[in-house]
C-alpha cells in the first residue's frame, strides 16, 4: 500500500519530540493537505509567526508596563499589562466574538476578571476590571445573591453570555492584587488553558528598542568546579547594554570543571521606562548552538519553575533578572528549544573558546555579547561553606526531615530545585511571639511546593487552641505574615512555601469596623463605605444584611474598604436595620449594627 509521509522533528526538550502523520494515498488528498498545513502552522508558531484577526482590548495606544514571561516574585507573568493612562474607567472590548466562559470576582489575584472563549480555539482574559458590562454584571449579581457571597467563580452555560467582537464587556480598574490601574490581558489555548504570548498577535505595540544585556554570570556546578580560580559564581559586566558588545573584561575567563552561564537581561519598549522580560535567548560555544529558550507559551502547572530558571538569590537580593542557560536538576519548564547536556559546559582542551550570547524580544530586536573562555587549573583548596550548627543536606528527589526539641520540618520529594542545606536555628523574633522564633533554612533558597513546619507551644486551654497560628517574620521589613496552622498535642502545624523565620502567635482580638459613609435620608448618595481591618491574622470573611436580607458589598483589601453600591436597590426608603459581621482568619468576629434614617 502506498503512503504519503509528512514528518516534522522538533527539539522541544533535551531528548526531542517527534511528530509524524501518515495518510492513505487513495481518497485522502484534502486530509493530507490540511494535516501537513497543521504541522506547518505548529512549526510557524515555534519560529515566531505573527497572527492577526483580533482587535485591541482598549481604544488607546497599547503602552505596556509588563510583558509575557517576565519574572514576577516566584512565577512567570502569563499575560501583558496594558497601562490605562493612570486612570480607571476605560472601555474594555472583546477582541473577537465568542461566549463568556468564566467570570471570577475576588478581592485578590485577578480581581474582577472575564474569560471569553472564541471559535478559533483560544480564550481571551481581561483582569483587574473595575466594573462589568450591564448584562455580565446582571448575571454575576444574580449568582452573588443566590450564593450570598460577593466573591464568586462562575461558569456560564454555552449560550448564556454571548458577546460580539468590539462589544464593551467592562471598564478598566485596579481590582484584586493590581498595584495600580491597568488591564492585565491574556490569550490562552481553550483546551489546555496554556497562556500564549499575546505579542505573537499583531497588536499595535511600539517596540524598536533592543533588550538590555547588562552582564553574564558564570556558576560552578560541582564541588570541584571553579571560575577565575574560585568556587563561587562570578558576574562580568558588558561594555554596552544593547546591540553588539563584549565584556568589560577582555582576557579569557578561566574555568575548570562543569560550569553554567546566565545572562543578566531585561527588555525595553518604546516610550516606556518599565523593564520587561525577554522572549528568546541563545548561547553558542565556538559557533555551535548549545542552548536556546523561547517563551511562546506557558503552563500554569509549571510556571513556578521560574524559581529554577532564574537565579532566585540574585533576583531577591540584588534585583538582577538572570536567565540561566543551564537546567537545575528539578526543572520541568518546556521553554527550552535546545539544551545540550542540560546546558553544562566543560572545557577539556587548552584552547581559547568563544562564547556568544544573544537575547531577543518578540519584535526581533536583539542584543548580544561575546567573551572568551579557557580551561583553568583545579582548585588548590576549597573554603568550606560556613553553615549553622545542625545543618542537613536536603536532597531534591527524596523525602527530607529535620527535628529539634521545639521545631520540626518535614519536606516531601519535589520541594527543592536542587540539593540544599537546611537548618533550624533559634533567632530573635518580634515581641508578640508566643514561641521561639526559628530560622528554617536560607530565605534565598526557593521552594517549589509547600512543606510542613511544626513549632512546640505547650499546653493551651481548649478555648484558645483555635486562636494559635504560625507567622512568618521578615526581619528586614519588621513585618509578619500569617501562615495559618492547627494546634494538636502542644504543637502548632502548618504548611509553608518559603524558608525563613517562623514563630507561633495568638489572635483573640476581633477585627475593627469603622463607618466612613452612611445612607442619607433622601437615599441620593452613591455608596455606603466601611473600613475594616485586623492587626494579626487578617480579614477572612464578612457578611452584611439589611432587614435580614444579605446584600453584596465589595471588598478592597488594599484600601481596607467595604463598599455597597446604592444602585443595587436593596436599601430603600422602607429599610430599617443594618448589620455587618466581620471575621478574622482565627474566627474572631466583630458586629456593627445601625438603623437607617
Amino acid at each position: 500500500m502506498s503512503l504519503f509521509h509528512c514528518e516534522i522533528l522538533s527539539d522541544a526538550s533535551s531528548s526531542g519530540t517527534k511528530l509524524a502523520l501518515y495518510f492513505r494515498k487513495m481518497g485522502m488528498k484534502s486530509i493530507i493537505v490540511s494535516g501537513c498545513m497543521l504541522l506547518i502552522g505548529m512549526v510557524g508558531f515555534a519560529q515566531h509567526a505573527t497572527y492577526s484577526g483580533y482587535r485591541s482590548p482598549l481604544d488607546i495606544p497599547l503602552n505596556l508596563s509588563g510583558n509575557f514571561g517576565e519574572f514576577r516574585s516566584n512565577h512567570f507573568h502569563s499575560g501583558i499589562d496594558i497601562k490605562t493612562q493612570g486612570r480607571e474607567g476605560l472601555s474594555v472590548y472583546a477582541i473577537a466574538s465568542g461566549k463568556v466562559s468564566r467570570v471570577k470576582i475576588s478581592a485578590y489575584g485577578y480581581g474582577n476578571a472575564i474569560y471569553i472563549d472564541h471559535p478559533d480555539g483560544n480564550t481571551s482574559v481581561y483582569a483587574h476590571l473595575g466594573k462589568l458590562s450591564p448584562k455580565i454584571d446582571a448575571f454575576v449579581k444574580a449568582a452573588q445573591y443566590e450564593l450570598e457571597s460577593w466573591e464568586v467563580d462562575l461558569y456560564p452555560g454555552p449560550n448564556e453570555l454571548l458577546v460580539d467582537s468590539s462589544e464593551v464587556i467592562g471598564w478598566s480598574g485596579n481590582s484584586g492584587s493590581s498595584g495600580g490601574p491597568h488591564l492585565h490581558f491574556e490569550i490562552r489555548q481553550t483546551d489546555t488553558e496554556f497562556p500564549l504570548n499575546p505579542l505573537l498577535w499583531d497588536f499595535d505595540v511600539d517596540d524598536h528598542r533592543a533588550p538590555l544585556l547588562n552582564g553574564i554570570q558564570i556558576t560552578p556546578l560541582t564541588d570541584t568546579s571553579a571560575v577565575s580560580g574560585a568556587s563561587k559564581k562570578r558576574y562580568f559586566a558588558t561594555k554596552n547594554a544593547t546591540g553588539k558588545s563584549s565584556l568589560q573584561r577582555t582576557a579569557p575567563i578561566e574555568v575548570y570543571g562543569p560550569i553554567g552561564i546566565g545572562a543578566h537581561t531585561l527588555d525595553l519598549l518604546d516610550n516606556n521606562s518599565n523593564k520587561c522580560g525577554i522572549y528568546e535567548m541563545s548561547l553558542f560555544l565556538d559557533d555551535q548552538l548549545v542552548f536556546e529558550q523561547r517563551i511562546d507559551a506557558l503552563d500554569f502547572s509549571t510556571k513556578r519553575f521560574m524559581n529554577a530558571h532564574a537565579d532566585y538569590r540574585e533576583l531577591k537580593s540584588k534585583k538582577r533578572s538572570i536567565h540561566r542557560s543551564f537546567r537545575l536538576p528539578f526543572n520541568e519548564l518546556a521553554i527550552y528549544k535546545t539544551i545540550q547536556n542540560n546546558g553544562e559546559i566543560v572545557l577539556l582542551d587548552e584552547e581559547v573558546h568563544t562564547v556568544l550570547l544573544r537575547v531577543k524580544d518578540v519584535h526581533g530586536n536583539s542584543s548580544e555579547t561575546s567573551f572568551k573562555l579557557k580551561k583553568g587549573s583545579p582548585l588548590s583548596s576549597k573554603n568550606p561553606e560556613l553553615l549553622p550548627s545542625g545543618s542537613k543536606l536536603f536532597k531534591y528527589n527524596q523525602v527530607n526531615a529535620l527535628r529539634t526539641d521545639s521545631c520540626n520540618v518535614y519536606m516531601p520529594e519535589g520541594r527543592l530545585y536542587e540539593n540544599a542545606y537546611v537548618w533550624i536555628t533559634q533567632v530573635r523574633g518580634p515581641s508578640d511571639a508566643l514561641s521561639g522564633c526559628y530560622e528554617i533554612g536560607d530565605a534565598l533558597t526557593p521552594v517549589h511546593e509547600p512543606y510542613v513546619v511544626k513549632i512546640k507551644i505547650g499546653d493551651y486551654p481548649d478555648s484558645l487552641q483555635s486562636k494559635l497560628f504560625i507567622m512568618r517574620y521578615a526581619p528586614n521589613k519588621k513585618r509578619s505574615y500569617n501562615r495559618g496552622g492547627d494546634f494538636k498535642l502542644g504543637w502548632v502545624t502548618t504548611r509553608v512555601k518559603e524558608f525563613g523565620n517562623y514563630y507561633v502567635a495568638i489572635d483573640t482580638t476581633p477585627p475593627r469596623i469603622k463607618l466612613n459613609t452612611w445612607v442619607n435620608s433622601s437615599l441620593t448618595n452613591k455608596e455606603v463605605i466601611f473600613t475594616i481591618s485586623d492587626d494579626l491574622s487578617g480579614i477572612d470573611k464578612y457578611e452584611a444584611y439589611v432587614d435580614g436580607k444579605w446584600i453584596r458589598m465589595a471588598y478592597n483589601y488594599k484600601r481596607a474598604r467595604l463598599t455597597y453600591d446604592m444602585k443595587d436597590g436593596v436599601i430603600t426608603a422602607d429599610s430599617k436595620d443594618f448589620e455587618l459581621k466581620v471575621w478574622d482568619e482565627r474566627g474572631n468576629m466583630k458586629v456593627y449594627t445601625a438603623t437607617f434614617p
